[in-house]
């Protein structure tokens, strides 16, 4: 299972290639695809630790393939205003990120990206935002982070809408808790603008999958409001049936964030949740039986602070396919087993991601 060879750089800019040294990824293989569910316990602690002293980065690229969409929305406050939108003017003259008002936040605004691909100006477009804001700005109780996937990413088929409100319904405890980003807990305003939706997706796929219903009708359905943790109601299609160019599938759980590598670290986990969910090779039983092992577990949004390790490893195995995004989604989601202690405001974790 373990890999200790030196990586070797790979031509093929269609598959991962990763050349990080770190001790990490000297001990397994980070272009390999270990189950790291499997993994005995004396390696998964030897991983977890070497884990714990790697430090997450913005990537040039994710690997996605062109045709995938997606657009951001980061959301701050105490904001200077002006100064940040002179900067922004003066640093993207075409007007492409859009800095606006939100009545949501504390003397605040939010700024909403193009339509996004994922290659090198991207990224590097993104990280010259925050790093403008950062200084100008705040991320505070109010402040969410909204990313945008465009519904190509699902397609046209209705039982990849059925495998996605399924597998989110199942590990939304998980997704909730890394998406916190270097926060320990979800914003407080959570339930208000971005409600969990587990037990309302998971009734939605019982009752859809033993029916005849359109696509159409799916997405009515679990449309269920806009402020969910998942929003349909940017879903729109022409009448021939296909989606838009402007049809996306929002996600609202995300904390607000000025760290660039996070913002890309939640917009890659979605998309390979997305992915995954679209494959054939979908394992309804595995999901399945996760669901009657977490039954009525989570009734409140409190208990998706905690850290459910076997649940996290069994999630990575499920949607990535290389060692190098379970690392990185691992480490952002266990946040060195930091959990929120009791009675504690909105506290953030010890540094993950490297500046």
């Amino acid at each position: 299972m373990m890999f200790k060879k030196k990586i070797v750089s790979n031509s093929n800019t269609k598959k991962s290639c990763f050349l990080d040294e770190s001790p990490v990824f000297k001990f397994i293989n980070p272009n390999g695809n270990d189950k790291l569910s499997e993994m005995s316990g004396s390696d998964l602690q030897d991983l977890i630790i070497l884990m714990d002293e790697y430090y997450i980065q913005l990537r040039s690229r994710l690997g996605f393939e062109q045709y995938i969409t997606f657009g951001l929305e980061l959301e701050f406050e105490n904001a200077m205003k002006i100064r940040i939108m002179n900067q922004l003017d003066e640093a993207f003259p075409n007007g492409d990120w859009k800095i606006k008002s939100d009545h949501s936040l504390n003397n605040g605004a939010e700024i909403a990206s193009p339509i996004l691909r994922d290659n090198e100006t991207t990224w590097r477009n993104l990280d010259k935002v925050c790093s403008i804001v950062e200084p100008l700005a705040s991320i505070d109780k109010n402040s969410g982070g909204h990313i945008h996937i465009g519904t190509q990413v699902l397609g046209n088929d209705k039982k990849s809408w059925l495998n996605f409100i399924k597998i989110w319904s199942v590990y939304e405890n998980i997704i909730f808790r890394f998406v916190y980003g270097d926060f320990l807990t979800a914003r407080p305003y959570m339930l208000k603008y971005a409600e969990p939706m587990a037990k309302d997706f998971w009734q939605d796929y019982e009752n859809l999958k033993i029916t005849s219903a359109s696509l159409e009708a799916v997405i009515y359905r679990i449309s269920h409001k806009r402020n969910q943790a998942v929003n349909f109601k940017n879903v729109s299609c022409n009448i021939h049936n296909k989606f838009c160019s402007d049809s996306t599938i929002e996600f609202r759980c995300p904390n607000g964030s000025l760290n660039s590598a996070i913002w890309q670290n939640n917009v890659n986990f979605f998309v390979k949740l997305l992915t995954y969910s679209r494959n054939t090779a979908f394992n309804d039983d595995i999901v399945q039986q996760r669901h009657q092992s977490n039954l009525d577990k989570f009734a409140e949004l409190k208990w998706y602070d905690e850290i459910y390790l076997e649940q996290a490893l069994e999630l990575c195995d499920i949607v990535f396919t290389n060692n190098f995004d379970k690392i990185y989604f691992l480490r952002q989601y266990l946040k060195s087993f930091q959990v929120r202690k009791k009675n504690a405001d909105y506290p953030k974790t010890h540094a993950f991601t490297k500046i």
